[in-house]
């Protein structure tokens, strides 16, 4: 039994949905170093999720801004270290730098069947007796 799907002329494939949503990923970092959180919003489906210790479960809106880049808090980059994706989904390991402390994270992004992020959930590592960000 053929278990395969058919899609019409010229619709995406998984892979290609797969590769602009971890191009948006990509992005979705450079928006929030640059603070662009217009930007930032403009890559996820409405109304979208992120999880994580620095927007403490919100969904997100332009009032979660301040948390997701620290306003307040200086000049934040994330470096990316590995990014991975499979069947609709990216992960993404790196650092958040602020001055000098670095927090490792890994990132969960799912995405719409258009390549856009429908959620975030975020996983921090802190070495104790380093403050967190």
């Amino acid at each position: 039994m053929d278990m395969s799907v058919e899609r019409p002329e010229g619709y995406p494939t998984r892979d290609v949905v797969t590769a602009v949503g971890v191009e948006h990923v990509r992005l979705s970092y450079e928006y929030l170093d640059r603070r662009d959180l217009d930007g930032y919003g403009s890559l996820f489906e409405v109304p979208a999720e992120s999880r994580s210790a620095e927007v403490d479960a919100s969904h997100v809106r332009a009032e979660d801004g301040p948390h997701l880049v620290g306003e307040g808090d200086g000049e934040c980059s994330h470096v990316l270290e590995q990014v991975f994706c499979c069947s609709g989904r990216v992960v993404v390991v790196g650092r958040l730098v602020r001055g000098e402390r670095n927090v490792e994270f890994v990132d969960l992004f799912t995405l719409t069947e258009h390549g856009l992020l429908r959620s975030r959930k975020s996983y921090f590592f802190v070495e104790s007796g380093v403050a967190g960000i």
